[in-house]
């Protein structure tokens, strides 16, 4: 399964820092003795005697200096170390690696350190002389200051705003007499506070940089903003002067947040905002936020209405063309890519298998006809079925060869009894094990195809209300073990989505039923008038299959803590929230969970939570909040807790759209002897150096072990080192954050 180096991220680490590869990744299994304090080693000489049989001894091999650090300043020629080797004070010429190239470069032979001065953190050197080693640690602490932006004034930036999170990009410089009232004495400014991001949220590596959003106090508008964002291993100061009227947020650097995101170890990342006004500093507002040791993987697909990607309907408020299409996000851009749907169709409702291969999604009109979308093939589109709703929003089997058919009555579906479908043929494939008439609502395959969930919606023993799920036998077609998962006391349950561990789903709980399309998002109509300002509500949940503790994911949801507005309905965001679903691959020791959510984003996405449609209300210069946000999950939670994290808007969507229905997958493979990063790219499992030094390849060939995201199939396969690797759904990755 391919999967790529998520949105914003640079094509390889190497790409983006200069990064050498020298040694494992942050490993110590080649140290002797796992320490970090310079490692003393017993050299033997076996042409001298010291009394002892077969060996002779010269004496300890050790490193100075020891555990140093190195501070850098970012766009300065780093600071060099220089390293020697002494056995018994006297000195030796040994060879010099270090476990981290990233960080920097340290001579083979002549034992000098050069940081690369583009990233901090900590690193190990080593000392091999005699068939024995030494190895110390040196951390480099990168300062990064910065005063403006070169392209301050440049609102550029596509349809997914600038920098793919929207604002009118980075500001110019300041005065040194500015500078020198924002780094002084503050004082507090009632109403002040952070909208975006959240604090605590949970960042993974690869992804764009936020806009920072914050409400202005008492004093009004500012004059200019100090953003301090520091951790163990970088310090970043940023001085900027306004950029809008009122001055309301301001992004961080895309190159700054970068090297804080790869710099970081595992500690909080620590952001103060200060503000300037005349002559007087407020603040500073402070939030803490986690780093995971990880690139987010895979593709997102939503369907977006109101999209200036396609023009193929009639007509906005204000009688312009829009579009109703599948689009895709997709890493290294700040926008979407248009996947199904042109200027004269529409391409909406959609399921996507796990393993990216293939889409499937609705024709314009009435919806009835499906299409198949061969992700593989230049997005090649067949229709499949036949055009009676039935292939509508299926549960799609994770290698695309299957799907089973949705029974609720959505949008572009039917009420028909669910079946098994073999995939591009749609023949029915007999079955075995389902209860009798069955209609299975929005149901989803677990990632490992064992396992099917859905709303019991019709069929002997349903209620329209519960989530179940099936065992499933590939090998004979065959489903067993009905488990009723959980059945809600009010509401229904729906979009299930299992987690990467396949033994636990996310789910929508609906709260609120709009009156007219179950397991929707929308209003209560299709209009400009009150009935617009009301519609379905929902809340993300999840439960175990082992004990069936449903448990709502208050962080994820934003309770508690999601901003309000009364003025525009806001008055609850974390009852905004629906149609969960989650990557299949483990990254930084997290599941990642997309959903769509109405919730205020910040100050840029304001308007009612339900005024989305473009023929009704005017979303094409003020931002609707129906968006994509993403929330980590820890794994192996215990049941009845909340694992989830506050969420983060989806960079490089469409911002003045309509977007939902993100359904998460990975890309497809890489055939053997292509270029790859990680192993979940290679249909062979497995990324390794080429033979000639050309870099990684895809191989079938099964190492001593598995690095993470490569194949496995129990936890013996996975490598062991500087990160702890289980057996996560046949990829070797990290059950918890380090």
């Amino acid at each position: 399964m391919r999967s790529f180096r998520w949105v914003g991220l640079v094509l390889a680490v190497s790409a983006a820092f200069g990064f050498a590869a020298c040694g494992d990744d942050g490993g110590m299994s080649q140290f002797i003795g796992g320490n970090d304090s310079g490692l003393n080693q017993d050299i033997t000489d076996p042409f001298a005697t010291d009394g002892r049989s077969g060996e002779a001894s010269i004496g300890m091999l050790t490193i100075v200096p020891l555990d140093q650090t190195v501070n850098v300043t970012y766009g300065q020629a780093p600071p060099t170390l220089t390293y020697q080797a002494f056995v018994d004070g006297a000195i030796v010429l040994p060879s010099w690696s270090l476990d981290r190239g990233e960080l920097g470069t340290v001579g083979v032979s002549s034992g000098v350190f050069t940081p690369t001065g583009n990233l901090g953190g900590l690193a190990h050197v080593t000392a091999s002389y005699l068939g024995t080693t030494a190895t110390t640690s040196v951390t480099v602490v990168l300062n990064w200051v910065q005063n403006g932006d070169p392209s301050a004034g440049d609102a550029g930036g596509g349809v997914g705003g600038y920098g793919g999170v929207g604002g009118e990009g980075p500001g110019g410089v300041v005065s040194q007499q500015v500078a020198t009232l924002l780094n002084g004495a503050t004082v507090a400014d009632p109403g002040l506070g952070w909208l975006y991001p959240y604090d605590a949220t949970v960042w993974p590596r690869g992804i764009l940089a936020p806009l920072l959003q914050w409400n202005v106090g008492a004093q009004g508008d500012y004059d200019a903003v100090y953003i301090h964002a520091y951790e163990k291993s970088f310090d970043y100061k940023g001085y900027f002067a306004k950029t809008a009227t009122p001055f309301i947020h301001h992004p961080i650097i895309q190159a700054a947040w970068k090297a804080l995101a790869y710099s970081n170890t595992g500690e909080d990342v620590t952001v103060d905002l200060t503000f300037a006004k005349g002559t007087v500093a407020y603040g500073p507002i402070t939030e803490k936020w986690k780093i995971a040791a990880g690139v987010l993987k895979g593709t997102v697909y939503y369907n977006s209405y109101g999209t200036n990607l396609a023009s193929n309907y009639c007509c906005t408020i204000g009688n312009k063309n829009f579009g109703g299409a599948t689009l895709a996000v997709k890493g290294g851009s700040t926008d979407p890519v248009l996947v199904a749907g042109d200027n004269n169709n529409c391409r909406v409702c959609h399921s996507v298998a796990a393993d990216g291969s293939m889409l499937i999604t609705q024709n314009g009109g009435n919806y009835s006809q499906s299409r198949r979308v061969d992700l593989k093939n230049n997005n090649a589109e067949t229709a499949i079925g036949a055009a009676n709703g039935q292939l509508g929003w299926p549960g799609i089997f994770p290698d695309g060869t299957m799907l089973f058919s949705n029974g609720a009555a959505l949008a572009g579906g039917s009420v028909l009894p669910s079946e098994l479908f073999a995939v591009p043929a749609a023949t029915t494939i007999a079955t075995t094990g389902l209860a009798a008439q069955l209609r299975a609502g929005t149901p989803a395959f677990s990632s490992d195809g064992k396992h099917l969930a859905f709303n019991f919606t019709g069929g002997a023993g349903s209620d329209g209300k519960s989530l179940y799920a099936y065992d499933f036998d590939k090998t004979t077609n065959a489903f067993s073990a009905q488990l009723q998962l959980d059945t809600p006391s009010s509401g229904s349950d729906w979009w299930p989505s299992f987690l990467p561990t396949n033994d636990a789903v996310v789910y929508q709980r609906e709260t609120v039923f709009n009156g007219r399309d179950i397991a929707g998002t929308r209003s209560t109509c299709d209009a400009s008038g009150p009935c617009s300002n009301v519609g379905t509500h929902g809340e993300l949940w999840w439960v175990d299959a082992k004990t069936k503790t449903p448990t709502r994911l208050d962080k994820a949801n934003g309770k508690g803590y999601s901003p309000t507005n009364n003025a525009t309905q806001h008055d609850d965001d974390s009852t905004l929230n629906y149609e969960p679903t989650v990557n299949p691959v483990v990254s930084g020791g997290y599941a990642w969970v997309v959903f769509t959510s109405r919730r205020l984003y910040g100050n840029v996405a304001t308007i009612n939570p339900f005024w989305s449609d473009p023929r009704y209300h005017d979303i094409s210069t003020t931002p609707t909040t129906k968006k994509l946000w993403v929330a980590a999950i820890d794994l192996k939670a215990a049941p009845g807790t909340d694992p989830s994290h506050p969420a983060f808007y989806l960079p490089a969507q469409e911002l003045l759209a309509g977007n939902s229905r993100g359904f998460w997958v990975v890309d497809p493979c890489h055939k053997d002897g292509t270029t790859c990063e990680t192993g979940d790219e290679c249909c062979g499992g497995y990324c390794r150096p080429a033979g000639d030094g050309g870099g990684l390849i895809c191989t079938p060939d099964v190492p001593m072990c598995a690095q993470e995201f490569e194949k496995c199939t129990s936890n013996a396969d996975c490598c062991t080192g500087g990160k702890t690797l289980t057996c996560i759904n046949g990829r070797c990755g990290q059950a918890g954050p380090n």
